[in-house]
């Protein structure tokens, strides 16, 4: 009797550990047709459409350049039944670092920056689905920092270099995207709503770039 007692209690937990494992797998996908969220890395081409008669603080700014960029991703999505659409808002946040070179001196700058995504995707199959997106960026300036040898080397022209190296705070950004699986890929074009004016060094300045990022998603 307890032998018997015994099977049917394992043969009961093994049942549920078996329910509620596919409960929970069930629940992960349902989940991720609405909602995911993952880190994100990204490398950028970042420059600076700057007006000036200093060719070599053209040539720095306005140059082949390198940016890096550290977070993480939210996507909520609105898909629909019958055809294979998907409606998505998307917000990122992350830490960015541009590096600028060229003309003979060097500068970099850091910030937060905080992209909100709207857009829509078209689903090939159940693993791969496209996307388009568009929508309005914030930006927290956090750090700022120049070492050239063109104009003059004081301080003071050091920090106005540095300083153009802000971005506005609101911009805005272009997605082309493709997931596959539990891998997001995106391209990314970034402007900003206007450009900046600038004392003595410069007439204006603008922040561009154009990026591409890898993100994983749970």
């Amino acid at each position: 009797m307890i032998k018997k007692i015994a099977i049917a209690l394992l043969a009961t937990l093994l049942a549920v550990g078996s329910l509620s494992a596919q409960s929970g797998k069930s629940a992960k996908e349902i989940r991720q047709q609405n909602f995911i969220f993952g880190p994100k890395v990204g490398l950028s081409s970042p420059y600076q459409n700057v007006v000036t008669n200093t060719e070599a603080l053209s040539q720095m700014l306005g140059g082949p350049n390198l940016g890096v960029q550290l977070g993480g991703y939210l996507r909520g999505m609105l898909p629909f039944k019958k055809i294979p659409v998907v409606l998505y808002a998307q917000l990122d946040g992350y830490w960015a670092m541009d590096f600028y070179f060229g003309g003979g001196g060097n500068a970099s700058a850091g910030c937060f920056n905080f992209p909100l995504m709207i857009g829509g995707g078209y689903r090939l199959g159940e693993n791969l689905l496209l996307r388009a997106a568009w929508g309005p960026t914030y930006t927290i300036n956090i750090y700022t920092h120049a070492n050239t040898l063109f104009g003059r080397t004081d301080e003071a022209y050091q920090e106005e270099v540095a300083n153009m190296l802000n971005r506005d705070p609101w911009g805005w950004a272009a997605d082309l995207g493709v997931d596959y699986k539990n891998w997001t890929v995106d391209l990314r074009y970034m402007n900003q709503f206007r450009s900046l004016d600038v004392n003595r060094i410069a007439d204006e300045y603008r922040y561009i770039s154009l990026g591409l990022t890898l993100g994983y998603r749970f």
